[in-house]
Formats: C-alpha cells, sequence, structure tokens
C-alpha cells in the first residue's frame, strides 16, 4: 500500500456502535483499527461537512466541499480486513443490526423480493461474453470465485481477495482454468501484474468497500489493454429510494460501504485515469438502489 500520509489510529467503539454490536461480536472483539481518510476522489483532507445524518458512530459520513464526493471519514485498515473484520463477518453483524433497528422493514423487504426479478438479472459471465474480447480477465475482490462460475472457455480467470479463506477457495479453482488468485488488498495485488495484461476486470460490489478507489481505478486501467473494459457495479447515492428511505437506505454498511458513489462522481473518477463511463439502458434507473457501469480504457 502506497504511504498516503495518513496515520494510523486505534477507536474504541463505543455508545451506539457497542449497543449495536459492532465490536461486540467475537469476531471482532477488541478495538478495531483504523485509519482516517482525506477526500478519495480530490484529496481534500478537511473541507468535508456531515451528510444529512447518515453517520453512525464512531463511523462519520461526510461529503466533500470540494467536489461532493460522500465517504466515510475513517476506515479499518487493511490488516484488520484480512481476518477479523473480512466481508463475509461483518455482513452478518450489518445483517443483525438490520434486523434489530429495522424489523418491519426488513420484513417487507424479504416478502417483496420478486421486485428484484422485474428486469433480467445481470450475470458477469453474460457481461463479459457482450463487452470483453478473449484472454486473462481479473476479478476484484472475487471472494471465492463465484461470480466468475460459467465464464467462456476463452477467458482465463485472475482474481484478488483480501479474505485469506475465500481468496484460497478462489485460487484452487482458477488454477484449473489457467489462472490465479492473490491473498491481497487489491491496491497492492493489482501491481503484482504488468502493463495491460487483462482484457476486462470486474469490480462487482467492491470499489464501494475499497479504502482508496481512485488509486485502484488507476491500477485498473494500467492493467487493462488498449479498447479492455471494467464492469462496476456500486451503490446508487443519488438514487430516490436513498432520498426516501434517509439513514434507513439499505446502501449504507457500517464500515463496509467507505464510499457513497453517484452517477457524476463515478464518471469523475474514472475519467481521471483514462476510463471513459457509458451506462446501459436499465444500468442506472433513479429506482434501483445499484448502478452497473461500463468503464472502457481509451
Amino acid at each position: 500500500m502506497p504511504d498516503t500520509g495518513d496515520d494510523e489510529i486505534s477507536v474504541e467503539p463505543e455508545g451506539n456502535a457497542a449497543k449495536i454490536g459492532w465490536v461486540a461480536q467475537p469476531e471482532t472483539s477488541g478495538p478495531v483499527h483504523v485509519v482516517p481518510r482525506s477526500c478519495p476522489q480530490c484529496g481534500d483532507p478537511n473541507g468535508a461537512t456531515p451528510a444529512s445524518g447518515y453517520s453512525l458512530p464512531p463511523w462519520t459520513i461526510k461529503t466533500c466541499a470540494e467536489c461532493g464526493f460522500t465517504y466515510i471519514t475513517s476506515a479499518p485498515a487493511y490488516d484488520a480486513l484480512f481476518e477479523h473484520m473480512a466481508w463475509e463477518k461483518t455482513a452478518q453483524l450489518e445483517n443483525e443490526r438490520r434486523e434489530s433497528t429495522r424489523r418491519l422493514q426488513q420484513k417487507l423487504s424479504k416478502k417483496t423480493r420478486w421486485r428484484l426479478h422485474l428486469l433480467p438479472r445481470k450475470r458477469m459471465p453474460e457481461l463479459l461474453a457482450v463487452h470483453a474480447v478473449a484472454g486473462n480477465v481479473i476479478d476484484l475482490g472475487c471472494g471465492d470465485g463465484g461470480q466468475m462460475a460459467g465464464i467462456a472457455d476463452h477467458f482465463v480467470p485472475h482474481g484478488i481477495e483480501i479474505a485469506s479463506a475465500a481468496a484460497a477457495r478462489a485460487d484452487a479453482w482458477f488454477r484449473e482454468r489457467g489462472g490465479y488468485a492473490i491473498n491481497a488488498a487489491c491496491l497492492d495485488g493489482l501491481k503484482q501484474f504488468p502493463d495491460a495484461y487483462f482484457t476486462a476486470a470486474t469490480l462487482r460490489s467492491y470499489l464501494e468497500h475499497e479504502l482508496h478507489p481512485s488509486a485502484v481505478l488507476a491500477e485498473v486501467a494500467r492493467v487493462l489493454k488498449p479498447g479492455a473494459v471494467a464492469i462496476v457495479k456500486v451503490p446508487n447515492y443519488a438514487s430516490l429510494n436513498r432520498q426516501v428511505m434517509g439513514n434507513r437506505w439499505c446502501g449504507f454498511r457500517y464500515p463496509d460501504h467507505l464510499n457513497y458513489f453517484t452517477p457524476k462522481s463515478l464518471r469523475t473518477m474514472a475519467a481521471k485515469h483514462g476510463l471513459r463511463l457509458r451506462f446501459g439502458p436499465t444500468w442506472c434507473l433513479p429506482t434501483s438502489d445499484n448502478m452497473w457501469a461500463l468503464l472502457r480504457k481509451e
């Protein structure tokens, strides 16, 4: 991880955070090792203002006064994410928090899951088949490799995953297809690949979790061949649902979701690194909590 000038600190969660169980669970007992963050988009360290009461102590969500990007101002350090703050563990804690604080909303959501199938579901193998050419492809935050299941034979899967157990499972079957997975933070893992090595990168439900999203997109641009694509899915902070639901919006996950993208901010960050963004016809609906985007290296 490059030197960003940030000092590492340890925060002892207290008050509401302890009450809802964020570090009181066995998997995450003790102080959470965190680092402070400047604006991930423009680097401004001091101009952020609280974002409409969306914070949940000890995690503070602010909007940059300089560029308008919304983000959590401190985050678990990379070393915490390898094991005791791995996504599959914190996701379970988040589900428990929602069950206790949003019981009615959670029940309604589960009973209306049919709404998620009103439009054709986007699956990574099909998206790769349509938008990428044959060659090496890489999945950032690949988990156990499951979303690469079913990709065409002319793709060679690679991945990077910070959770050690999941990375090992992905590596085992990626090697059967001629690729492999790296157990590392994505920023460090990408540096292990040469320039213009991949015909596609997939970033499904990953970029919102990344401590240094702009630096990762710079590395993605470096390892992609000219004309290659990155397929991105992130929560849409500009969605009508967020404006209606406020701090009960499903896109808020503490501290998993560090970055809150809008179509404009995702386009701006991608363009900084020579990645041209476009949306498919149903990829960025104002009524959807998520947006999909295709970033093409120019």
